[in-house]
């Protein structure tokens, strides 16, 4: 697969999701009001909610819209499970992207292969994480804190090749990301709203699927 299918592909499986044909995203200083959004974020070793998407595409009159559950493990991935309209799980991890239906492994790209989905995966980490140092290594932001726990972040790629497919990403939220609106070029737009986060440990099923 071609490194621009790799990467329509992972966008494809977050209805948005992050890619960058260049290497690993060099460090930035993170500005006060972003090292702010940092200070108020919890980050627990395991995350997990509820998810409801709405995506609006270019030439449909109506939205798709999808709803299920998802899981993070700090450090190994996001396991993305869909349950309506159809069952499916989106398992990112830095080494690959696997996608699972029904009778199990549908697609699997490894990363070693395609080294443009390392960060595309680590982008689609750092989102539902709200980690702002991985953000603000490749995006430019505008910050807005909202009294004493609330806050918007509004982020624009830096490099040309993020650029060609995301114009516009917007998250806020408060102890944990509540909500994102991804803006894709094409015009198409994503709304993700997380419900129910709670900490909590893996599942061995869970553990299991993200592998060794």
């Amino acid at each position: 697969m071609k490194r621009r299918d790799v990467l329509r592909a992972g966008l494809a499986a977050f209805s948005g999701g992050l890619a960058s044909a260049g290497g690993p995203a060099r460090a930035q200083a993170v500005p006060d009001e972003l090292a702010e959004i940092d200070r108020r974020l919890e980050n627990p070793a395991v995350l997990r909610g509820e998810f409801e998407q709405t995506k609006s595409i270019q030439g449909f009159k109506r939205p798709l819209v999808s709803r299920g559950s998802f899981v993070m493990a700090r450090g190994r991935g996001v396991q993305w499970i869909t349950a309506q309209p159809f069952a499916s799980t989106l398992v990112v991890t830095r080494e690959r992207l696997l996608t699972l239906g029904e009778a199990g492994v549908s697609q699997q790209i490894d990363a070693r292969q395609e080294p443009g989905l390392r960060a595309l995966n680590e982008m689609l980490m750092a989102l539902l994480a709200g980690d702002v140092q991985a953000l603000a290594a490749r995006f430019t932001a505008q910050v807005t804190l909202q009294g004493a726990h609330g806050w918007r972040l509004a982020l624009t790629p830096r490099d040309a090749a993020l650029a060609g497919f995301i114009s516009r990403i917007e998250l806020e939220g408060a102890r944990h990301v509540n909500a994102v609106r991804l803006h894709e070029t094409s015009g198409d737009a994503s709304h993700i709203r997380f419900l129910n986060p709670a900490a909590s440990a893996l599942s061995p099923a869970e553990a299991e699927r993200f592998g060794p």
